[in-house]
C-alpha cells in the first residue's frame, strides 16, 4: 500500500486514508486475537463425536491431544489424520486412580491444557430394558457407562485445568424424554445435567468454565450418512459447534447447551 503523503491530497481525503488506515490495525488486532491456538484433551476421541470434535479442532490449527483406551484406535486416528498438531495418549477415567494417573501424564507429556472435552458414553448399554422389568445391576451397568466416566473425568481434569479454561461435556438429547424401553438412558442424560450443573457452580472457584452439550438427534457421518434431514446432525456441525463454546465460552454463558436437529427445534 502507497503510503498517505499530506502533501499529494485535500485534508479531507488525508483524514479519511488515515481513518481506514487505523481500521486496518485494529481489524489486525482483532484477528490476531482471534486466530489464538488452543490445546484441548478430548476423551473419547475415537468415538463418532469426539472424532468429529477432534477434526474441527485440528482443522483450525488448534492442538489436539486424543485420548482413548485403546492404543490400536489411537494409532487409526494417527493415522486418519497425522497432523503434527495432533498428539495421543492412552488413558482412562474408568476410576479416581486411573483418571489421576490420566491428567500427571497429561501434563507431563504435553503441558496444561486450555481445554477439556469429555466425550464418553458406550453404545453397549444402549439396548433396550424395562426398569421394572429388569435387574438393578442392568440398569446400574448403564450408569457405570455413561454416568460415572463423567464424575471421574471431571474430578480429574478440572483441577489440572487453568483459570479461563473450559470442560465440556458431551451429553444425549433424551433427559426430559423417556422412550419406551429406553429409559435407562433419559435415566443417567438426566442425573448428567444436574452433574454439570454442580461441578459447573464448584469450578467457579478455580475460574473453569464448564458447559454441557446435549445433543438432540442421531449423528451423521460420512462413512454412515444421514437417513433424512429431520433427525439427523452432522458429525461437522457438532465438532463446530463444540470447537465454538471451547473458543468462546463467553458467547454460551448458560451451562447447559444444546445441538438440535430439525424435528426437536419446534
Amino acid at each position: 500500500m502507497e503510503p498517505i503523503s499530506r502533501a499529494k491530497v485535500s485534508r479531507r481525503t488525508f483524514l479519511e486514508g488515515a481513518a481506514a488506515l487505523g481500521a486496518g490495525v485494529t481489524s489486525s488486532l482483532a484477528l490476531a486475537k482471534k486466530v489464538r491456538r488452543f490445546k484441548v484433551c478430548v476423551l473419547g476421541a475415537s468415538g463418532t463425536v469426539g472424532n468429529g470434535i477432534l477434526r474441527e479442532l485440528l482443522d483450525g490449527g488448534h492442538q489436539v491431544i486424543a485420548v482413548s483406551r485403546s492404543l490400536g484406535k489411537l494409532a487409526r486416528i494417527r493415522t486418519q489424520y497425522g497432523n503434527k498438531n495432533l498428539g495421543t495418549l492412552v488413558g482412562d477415567v474408568a476410576s479416581d486412580e486411573s483418571g489421576a494417573v490420566l491428567r500427571d501424564a497429561l501434563i507431563a507429556q504435553f503441558g496444561r491444557p486450555d481445554g477439556a472435552v469429555a466425550a464418553l458414553s458406550s453404545p453397549a448399554v444402549d439396548r433396550p430394558i424395562r426398569v421394572l422389568g429388569s435387574s438393578t445391576d442392568l440398569v446400574r451397568q448403564t450408569f457405570d457407562a455413561n454416568f460415572y466416566p463423567h464424575v471421574v473425568a471431571a474430578k480429574a481434569l478440572i483441577p489440572g485445568l487453568g483459570p479461563g479454561a473450559v470442560y465440556l461435556g458431551i451429553n444425549g438429547g433424551l433427559p426430559d424424554l423417556v422412550i419406551p424401553g429406553m429409559a435407562n438412558l433419559t435415566m443417567t442424560q438426566s442425573a448428567l445435567r444436574s452433574l454439570y450443573l454442580a461441578i459447573e457452580q464448584e469450578a467457579r472457584e478455580s475460574k473453569v468454565m464448564v458447559r454441557l452439550l446435549g445433543i438432540f438427534g442421531l449423528v451423521a457421518t460420512s462413512e454412515h450418512p444421514a437417513k433424512d434431514t429431520d433427525h439427523y446432525i452432522s458429525d461437522r456441525d457438532v465438532g463446530r459447534r463444540a470447537t465454538d463454546i471451547l473458543l468462546e465460552p463467553g458467547q454460551f454463558p448458560s451451562p447447559i447447551l444444546a445441538i438440535k436437529a430439525r424435528a426437536f427445534t419446534s
